[in-house]
């Protein structure tokens, strides 16, 4: 039985623009906190080796302050370490993993061509191999009569899985199918999936562990692995790093900016966000004619946020009755859309409420 840690793209290092340089330096710091607690978090749940499959960093030269944090923390942790250098990180001469001293306790791939290292006490050899530029060909994985015999086999690759013509090491069903491994830990892929099966081997992206922007939304992840013969166990360990999210907040009847200013500073109190939060805050819904919402403006309400940003999704609309007689442009507009609005598929019928909005924002001078 072999238990161990799967994580991908963190990322560190990231320049985070989207907030002050103080902002960022502190989220940076807080994104190590993170990285330290999920591997006390491993260790004491029973983890017996850490798996990185690409993308430590975010980029193949990270400010050096940086690695020396990262190679410090692995240095104070027992457990064997192996990385895969992604498409980020690639190996390079001059880069991070190959001008650095590593803890004599972490490997690093440093090919494209698969190559194994092997830990006899665990009872596993670990696959893998490197990015040498900022895209890669498909890999060859081999075919299971070349793996050590008596060993729990782990693949550990920054690859894509999705795409067949992807620039970024595409890796087809087939190939795992026919590789033999027990367990493919697999990393680029920054939305969380639910691990899949193909042959004897499981293969799981574990997602990406800290938020940079509003496409990460909600708490990054890694994944706790356990083998146990042909059994394959996963469970999520959530982050503990900041975090981006976004939030829906129904306007439907504000007349004016006033009141959507109410509106928003009733639902910061209500929700009470840690501060550390960056809140993508979308107002929809149907607002009177003369509600023009400013985003900028209504930004400043988020002072005891990291980053609050508003989007307006509102339709400035009165009720149907008056449309339908509404002699005007907005009138004719709205009968014109009146049909595909009710008597469409839900399709159509999404297709004409946007329109409908675009179309009314467009018409009270409202930006679209």
């Amino acid at each position: 039985m072999l238990q161990f840690l799967h994580a991908a793209d963190l990322h560190l290092c990231s320049p985070l623009a989207v907030f002050s340089q103080k902002e960022a330096a502190a989220r940076r710091e807080r994104q190590f906190l993170a990285f330290e607690a999920l591997l006390r978090q491993a260790a004491k749940a029973g983890a017996r080796l850490i798996l990185l499959a690409g993308d430590v960093f975010d980029t193949p030269t990270p400010d050096p302050d940086g690695v020396a944090r990262f190679l410090g923390i692995l240095k104070d942790q027992p457990l064997p370490v192996v990385i895969a250098p992604g498409n980020h990180d690639y190996w390079r001469e001059g880069g991070v993993w190959q001008s650095y001293t590593m803890p004599d306790h972490v490997y690093v791939f440093d090919s494209p061509k698969l190559s194994c290292i092997d830990f006899p006490t665990l009872g596993a050899a670990v696959y893998g191999y490197a990015f040498v530029g900022e895209s890669m060909a498909a890999p060859i994985l081999g075919h299971a009569e070349h793996l050590l015999p008596n060993r729990i086999s782990l693949l550990l690759a920054h690859a894509d899985m999705l795409s067949p013509i992807s620039a970024y090491a595409p890796i087809s069903p087939g190939q795992l199918e026919n590789s033999g491994f027990d367990y493919a830990a697999l990393g680029h892929v920054h939305k969380p999936m639910s691990p899949k099966k193909y042959g004897k081997t499981t293969a799981a992206y574990s997602g990406f562990f800290a938020g940079r922007g509003f496409d990460e939304v909600g708490a990054g992840q890694a994944l706790m692995v356990q083998i146990e013969g042909d059994r394959v166990t996963i469970d999520a360990l959530k982050s503990e790093a900041d975090r981006f999210e976004i939030c829906e907040l129904d306007c439907t009847g504000d007349r004016n900016g006033e009141e959507i200013r109410r509106r928003v500073r009733q639902h910061l109190a209500e929700q009470s966000y840690p501060r550390t939060t960056a809140l993508r805050l979308v107002l929809t819904g149907n607002v009177g004619l003369a509600c023009h919402p400013d985003p900028a403006a209504l930004s400043a309400l988020g002072e005891e946020l990291a980053l609050l940003e508003l989007c307006d999704e509102t339709v400035p609309i009165f009720d149907g009755d008056y449309l339908e007689k509404d002699p005007t442009l907005r009138g004719a507009f709205y009968r014109a859309l009146l049909p595909k609005l009710t008597d469409g598929d839900e399709e159509t019928r999404s297709l004409a409420a946007e329109a409908l909005r675009l179309g009314f924002a467009a018409l009270s001078g409202r930006e679209v």
